[in-house]
């Protein structure tokens, strides 16, 4: 009797065990918030930002082209309180009005290079694992610096803000 019952507790774990479902992950196809690290009193501002691709480079690339969108459209909000949390451009229709402005702006070896720069001793640079169901894709979490004073004012040459 004190078998069967064991066998039968046996059968049940395994059963269990086997029906668990597995956690997948989807590292490169999860949307990350930009988020503020600090603030230069001479307007930079220090920000963490994700980027994804399909190797370190183009990740980074793409963080960088990121967060100074984020700080032209969307401002920063999340992270440290002191980052200006308006955007630089306030018309959320100005992307799609200076659709070729933009796509030169951002294109590799942009202007937008100018502004977002890696700082130094870059202290943050984590990759989340791949995944084989996504492509490959790699997402890598980066501080940036974005001249944000400087931004404002190629907005303003460009005629993008008053």
């Amino acid at each position: 009797m004190k078998k069967l019952v064991f066998l039968k507790i046996v059968v049940l774990a395994v059963l269990c065990i086997a029906c668990k479902s597995k956690i997948e992950t989807v590292s490169g196809y999860y949307d990350y918030e930009t988020e503020c690290v600090s603030v230069d009193r001479n307007g930079i501002q220090t920000v963490k930002a994700w980027g994804i691709g399909l190797n370190e480079k183009e990740a980074i690339l793409n963080a960088r082209r990121r967060a100074v969108d984020d700080i032209l459209f969307k401002g920063i909000r999340g992270g440290n309180s002191s980052c200006e949390i308006r955007p630089i451009i306030l018309n959320p229709n100005k992307r799609r009005d200076n659709i070729n402005y933009f796509n030169r702006f951002y294109a590799p070896k942009g202007l937008f290079e100018q502004y977002a720069g890696l700082p130094d001793e870059n202290w943050l640079r984590r990759k989340l694992k791949t995944n084989k169901k996504n492509d490959g894709k790699l997402a890598y979490e980066i501080i940036i610096e974005v001249d944000v004073m400087g931004l404002r004012e190629q907005m303003k040459r460009d005629n993008l803000i008053q």
